[in-house]
């Protein structure tokens, strides 16, 4: 008798990715390299999308929200206090930052889960556990492993994440085959420039097999003279 053998695919188990973000017509998420974006929502030329774009965390169900630690640097270095605050999502359960290389000198702790490096240094590590600050080691080397990372998200009782950016975070995502759909609200506004961070910022396709291909879902507008668009990621 003939031994059988039946194929086991190996599904990863990982919450579902949804990058949400707002950005100009031309895809720039700020003004210019170290600059924050809030400055479009107190100077009132970002059309409401950055208020709107929180609002649709909870539209679409996400239950923690995902930012690279560049952000949070660029926002600590530029602070802008918009003159009315931002909605706050109510669905989620954490601000989840990617910080592999330990370089976030922690002073908000409130909600707070870091994704960093098994070998990042533990320095890093004491920092987190003296302030209490919950984290996730995922991978070594030089990059945090993303697909590992998600797993030990789910493991935690995260099911959907709002991928917030910038635009590096987010450029590793997309390359990683991990965005699942995308939510974006266009402000009325062009930005230009050839280094400004944009949508995505990664390294360059090979061959037009390459392009990530996307299903519609809706598309409206919204606040002042925004679209918001939210398609689905082809597998």
């Amino acid at each position: 008798m003939k031994d059988r053998f039946r194929k086991e695919v190996i599904t990863l188990v990982r919450p579902k990715v949804i990058l949400n973000v707002f950005s100009s017509v031309d895809g720039k998420i700020t003004t210019a390299p170290n600059r924050n974006v809030s400055e479009w929502t107190k100077a009132g030329i970002d059309g409401e999308a950055h208020d709107i774009t929180y609002r649709l965390y909870d539209e679409l169900d996400c239950d923690g929200l995902v930012s690279g630690s560049e952000t949070l640097i660029v926002f600590g270095n530029h602070w802008v206090e918009p003159d009315t605050p931002l909605y706050e999502p109510k669905k989620s359960k954490a601000y989840i930052v990617f910080d592999g290389r330990g370089r976030i000198n922690w002073y908000q702790t409130e909600g707070v889960l870091v994704v960093t490096k098994e070998d990042v240094s533990p320095q890093y590590i004491q920092q987190l556990e003296d302030k209490g600050i919950s984290y996730v080691l995922a991978g070594g080397g030089e990059h945090i492993d993303l697909a590992l990372s998600l797993e030990k998200l789910y493991e935690l009782g995260f099911r959907t994440i709002g991928l917030s950016g910038g635009g590096g975070i987010n450029g590793a995502f997309l390359r990683a085959g991990l965005i699942d759909e995308m939510s974006i609200v266009m402000a009325p506004l062009v930005i230009g420039g050839t280094n400004t961070p944009s949508l995505f910022d990664c390294g360059d396709l090979q061959s037009l097999d390459q392009a990530v291909k996307l299903t519609y879902i809706t598309s409206k507008l919204v606040g002042n003279g925004s679209i918001w668009m939210h398609y689905k990621v082809n597998s």
